[in-house]
């Protein structure tokens, strides 16, 4: 009988050893409110559509073009190419929605690592937190953090036509409470398309 159970233990710690290795993304189903959104966005650059909250604002293409001049120069600095795809603001509030494309020449999955573990090495003075969650048929990776009463909720995801892209919203710390709702439901509402 003993050589059973430590034949169980055994199978179950090697089994529990398997699934840890593996990435485990939770299913979860958003309740989406559209009285919270804006209209529909549809990006061809990176193959998703979403509806940012309401009163987020895409910017103008003059101020587009120069965002995506700015972010050109930083790009040097590092081996992951972040690309601006689009913004939207609400100015009255200060909050700002960033849809971006990760580019790189590893595979989709190790982008997302890579950018995770080099973000975090540049900013280990934040308490990050982090989390996994499937949704529409993609497997996102969150990270959440505040700094200086700003919070930002940043998810990455590789789409049907494996391209990389990442959704970072930014808001003040006191609008956080009031604004989650929109936030969560604009999270509803990110889908892949072919």
């Amino acid at each position: 009988m003993k050589v059973i159970v430590i034949i169980l233990l055994i199978i179950s710690l090697f089994g529990c050893a398997k699934e840890q290795a593996t990435t485990q993304y939770a299913g979860v189903a958003f309740t989406v409110d559209h009285a919270l959104l804006s209209q529909e966005y549809i990006s061809s650059e990176t193959s998703i559509s979403f509806n940012p909250p309401k009163n987020w604002k895409q910017v103008s293409s003059q101020l587009m073009i120069s965002i995506k001049e700015n972010t050109q120069i930083m790009r040097d600095s590092s081996n992951i190419i972040i690309e601006p795809v689009n913004v939207f603001l609400d100015n009255e509030r200060s909050f700002t929605c960033f849809l971006s494309i990760i580019d790189n020449e590893l595979s989709d999955d190790s982008i997302i690592n890579k950018y995770i573990a080099e973000f975090k090495l540049k900013n280990q003075d934040l308490k990050i937190n982090e989390g996994l969650f499937a949704h529409n048929d993609l497997d996102f990776h969150q990270l959440s953090f505040s700094k200086d009463d700003i919070v930002t909720i940043k998810l990455i995801a590789e789409n049907s036509m494996n391209k990389t892209f990442m959704i970072d919203y930014i808001l003040p710390l006191k609008f956080y409470e009031e604004e989650l709702r929109s936030i969560e439901s604009s999270i509803g509402t990110i889908k892949s398309f072919k």
